[in-house]
């Protein structure tokens, strides 16, 4: 077996080579790193190669990216990064993924085998920070099982709920000689779907005959599953009154007369009536997460179904519901007999539906009638302004609690949030990850003037690499999140207040360009230059600090 072989770059071939092919051979086709020595040999084997490096300012957002590609694609995202602080920059936008069901595979660089635990320089013992913040962590021994590693953790990544996993590679690994026939390629395909045992059917059947007053809850999995049409066939064919949840936000279209809004309790007073009034709820491929209030907000007289393809999740936080069914979404619905809901109280699913119209509508119109200009009122102005294909992307900041309790979502693909960690600076990132994925959807950011500090650097990323992305700065000149409610326990605010800064300036010092807008009436032609240009944008939007309903529940 020689290793005088050489890579298609006219070099031998190494680790590194072995790396991107097996990522190509699995559907990559980008890449999201920040340099360092220790990875130089996957810098090489990308050239000419099928997956190409997207180099970025910060590690933090490479993180980022990569799992907005995942929630854009369906192809888990990746992320290459240099060792010691290199991969623990990475371990907000882990913790991010984790929690969001994200499919993030990080390569991770180490000192060589010969120096580890020597103290070597940059040396951190990088599998003990990562274990907690993903599903699977290990040390690749040997150039020639890289490919083993990366199957393991394809299958870890995408079974049964999605999640990050961190693959930590020495550099002498990467770097060492492999022969042509050690393989980069496994015989690996998604697996079938479970499908629900024939006693759930007959169980859930016999609930559903006898519901008047039913909610379905559209959760995760049907976007890990990718079947919102059959979700959505289920829905109209039964008249249903459905809200949705996280990522998926939009698999079914939100415009819908079925619609009670989306399934955020502290968010959605609608949602809050519905659950209370229901006397069946659907969960269909989700947990009892906090933007459920963990189950509580479920009246004790209504039969809870949970279908859920994890069995770890059935039950979670809350205890075990009525009845849980071991299934996939899709195999679920399918089993189901048609002449479901023969008593469906059509008055209340009418009353249901039309209390979250109201409550939307209100909420856009108290907005206009303040003085100044209201988050509510940049919301409505920039969606009117931008095309329906566009994705927007928010965080977990004070306009972000607005934009994710009033944006209605018509597709799959037009939605990113950050997700229960809370973390901000995921905004700039995700846009670039999205932008990349497909060039051709508009896609519009909403941040404050807090959150553009993470990683507003990003916007060198974008304009190298023409992600002409929209970022709207909403400039309350304050952690108007914190502030609001700090506030209202403490009577002060400590260190909440920021200074205007000319981020319009920032922009175009990076590349991009931007406009400061004071004037609604001017916004929404703002917004329409700013799609239409050849970079990305910055529009700065002075706004009222307006506490969001989100924060008001949650604080009170």
């Amino acid at each position: 077996m020689s290793h005088e072989t050489t890579s298609r770059t006219g070099r031998p071939r190494e680790g590194g080579d072995l790396l991107v092919e097996a990522l190509a051979a699995r559907g990559v086709r980008q890449a999201f790193t920040v340099s360092g020595g220790p990875i130089n040999s996957v810098y090489h084997a990308s050239v000419g190669s099928a997956v190409d490096l997207r180099h970025v300012r910060h590690e933090g957002a490479a993180g980022f990216m990569a799992d907005a590609t995942y929630r854009t694609t369906g192809v888990p995202g990746v992320a290459v990064v240099t060792l010691g602080p290199g991969v623990t920059n990475m371990a907000t936008p882990l913790g991010t993924a984790l929690r969001a069901g994200s499919a993030v595979l990080v390569i991770g660089a180490q000192a060589p085998t010969s120096q580890v635990d020597k103290g070597a320089g940059m040396e951190l013992s990088t599998l003990a920070a990562m274990r907690p913040l993903v599903k699977w962590a290990a040390s690749v021994p040997r150039a020639d099982r890289i490919a083993e590693y990366v199957d393991r953790a394809w299958r870890t990544m995408l079974a049964p709920t999605p999640g990050p996993v961190y693959l930590e590679i020495p550099a002498d690994v990467l770097s060492a000689q492999v022969p042509d026939d050690v393989t980069a390629t496994t015989d690996w395909r998604q697996p079938h779907r479970a499908a629900p045992h024939p006693d759930a059917v007959r169980e859930v059947t016999e609930t559903l005959q006898g519901a008047r007053r039913p909610v379905v809850l559209v959760g995760d999995g049907v976007h890990y599953e990718g079947c919102g049409d059959d979700v959505r066939d289920f829905l109209t064919s039964n008249g249903l009154p459905f809200a949705t949840l996280r990522l998926a936000r939009g698999a079914v279209d939100e415009r819908s007369d079925l619609f009670v809004g989306p399934g955020y309790v502290p968010a959605n007073p609608a949602f809050r009536r519905a659950l209370d009034e229901a006397d069946v709820v659907l969960m269909l491929g989700h947990d009892w997460e906090f933007d459920l209030g963990f189950g509580e907000e479920f009246p004790r007289s209504a039969t809870v179904v949970h279908v859920h393809e994890d069995a770890s999740k059935l039950g979670r936080v809350t205890g075990t519901p009525d009845i849980t069914v071991v299934s996939a979404v899709a195999p679920f619905l399918a089993a189901l007999p048609d002449g479901l809901f023969p008593d469906l109280d059509r008055s209340w699913v009418s009353v249901t539906t039309q209390a979250w119209r109201t409550e939307h509508a209100t909420t856009s119109s108290a907005a206009r009638r303040a003085e100044g200009l209201h988050p509510v009122e940049l919301i409505d102005e920039v969606r009117r302004a931008a095309p329906d294909p566009t994705c927007f992307v928010t965080s977990h900041g004070n306009i972000d609690f607005w934009a994710d309790g009033h944006l209605v979502i018509p597709a799959e693909g037009r939605y990113l949030r950050a997700g229960q960690s809370g973390s901000l600076g995921a905004e700039v990132p995700f846009a670039i990850a999205a932008k990349l994925a497909d060039p051709e959807r508009p896609v519009v950011v909403f941040l404050g003037d807090g959150a553009i500090g993470y990683h507003g650097a990003e916007l060198d990323t974008a304009v190298r690499y023409g992600a002409n992305v929209v970022v709207v700065v909403a400039d309350d000149q304050k952690w108007g999140a914190i502030a609001m409610p700090q506030r209202t326990a403490y009577g002060v605010e400590v260190e909440m207040d920021l200074e205007r800064r000319d981020w319009v300036g920032f922009a175009r010092s990076l590349g991009a360009q931007g406009e400061y807008v004071s004037d609604l009436a001017e916004l929404g032609g703002a917004v329409e230059r700013a799609l239409k240009a050849d970079r990305p944008s910055v529009l700065q939007v002075p706004m009222l600090s307006v506490l969001s309903p989100y924060m008001a529940y949650t604080t009170s």
